[in-house]
């Protein structure tokens, strides 16, 4: 059951939906902050915005309907009342995505990977404060937890069944946490970028972003007892899938860029075939904690330390890239 935050009549307020909309508030702001000052184009900034909300509210729910279509009476029915039913954050995901490349497109907007830069940190700073929504909800939790535990690891929620309070592994603000993070590091990098007067190149923030954040939602989702799951076998989750392809199109286009700056060496494969084997060693840890639930921290630790690996691997990839390309400058 969500709470109550406020009650007008026969109109009922959350809690939920007032820190959801708050953390569109700030996403928002974010954005044209930070697109503004890169690019200083607001014709490009009024327009984006507003498309971008549209997209990310039909799609988000479109992508909600299609995991859990049980909950709806009927596609129709999901798509023209958004008075109550939920959404799926890789809808919005994709309705920024289709909305920048609509504006380049259109040639409104001059810069694809400008803009998708400041739109990552802009979300990046949207869930941060819009997981700690579920503070008010049953949802983004995983197992149940000592009761000597408390946040941010674990937070009670009652069991709709039972009634009775679990206290339950609180993914939701695991995730708050590290996306968080994530936004500051790439905040503080961009700021020393400046500081140092050290080229940064468009694109670089977008592709760092979906590297950390998609490793840290390959474990975090795993751990959810609610994820969306694909309609064809009902048990692969389709966050972690596609967080895994956020990885891959890092790793590949910094690699394509590695090779372009310095030619081809012998050694680049073993980065490959390194993160190769940790992601399938990632991949390992996740077939077995769903058939050893009760070993889920052995689990869950070494599928973190494969992809620890794997962001490490990559980091070194960009950072030869780079300097080859400073000294090409020089």
């Amino acid at each position: 059951m969500e709470k109550v935050a406020f009650i007008n009549g026969g109109t009922f307020i959350y809690w939920s939906s007032i820190i959801l909309t708050f953390a569109v508030v700030a996403a928002v702001a974010m954005f044209a902050a930070l697109y503004l000052w890169k690019s200083k184009n607001g014709m490009a900034l009024s327009l984006t915005i507003p498309v971008a909300m549209l997209l990310s509210v039909v799609l988000s729910r479109w992508m909600h309907w299609y995991c859990l279509s049980d909950g709806y009476a009927s596609m129709e029915a999901a798509m023209t009342d958004y008075t109550w039913g939920g959404y799926a954050l890789m809808g919005a995901f994709t309705g920024c995505l289709l909305t920048a490349c609509l504006m380049r497109l259109l040639q409104i907007s001059k810069n694809l990977p400008q803009m998708l830069d400041c739109m990552v940190i802009a979300g990046g700073v949207g869930i941060a404060a819009g997981r700690l929504a579920s503070l008010f909800t049953a949802s983004d939790r995983g197992q149940i937890m000592p009761d000597t535990m408390g946040l941010p690891f674990a937070y009670p929620v009652t069991n709709a069944v039972s009634g009775v309070a679990e206290n339950r592994l609180a993914t939701f603000m695991l995730q708050s946490i590290s996306t968080g993070v994530i936004v500051a590091l790439l905040l503080l990098y961009m700021f020393f970028c400046a500081v140092r007067r050290k080229k940064l190149r468009d694109g670089d923030v977008t592709l760092l972003f979906l590297l950390l954040y998609g490793v840290c939602q390959i474990v975090l989702d795993s751990t959810r007892y609610d994820s969306l799951f694909m309609r064809s076998n009902g048990f692969i989750s389709i966050v972690q899938i596609l967080s895994l392809l956020a990885v891959l199109t890092a790793i590949v286009l910094l690699s394509v860029r590695m090779v372009r700056s310095r030619g081809f060496k012998w050694f680049y494969l073993l980065f490959w075939l390194a993160q190769l084997a940790l992601l399938g060693g990632a991949g390992y840890m996740e077939y077995y904690v769903q058939r050893h639930g009760d070993q889920a921290a052995f689990a869950y630790r070494n599928m973190s330390i494969c992809l620890a690996g794997v962001v490490l691997i990559t980091l070194v990839i960009r950072m030869i890239a780079v300097s080859a390309e400073r000294k090409r400058e020089q």
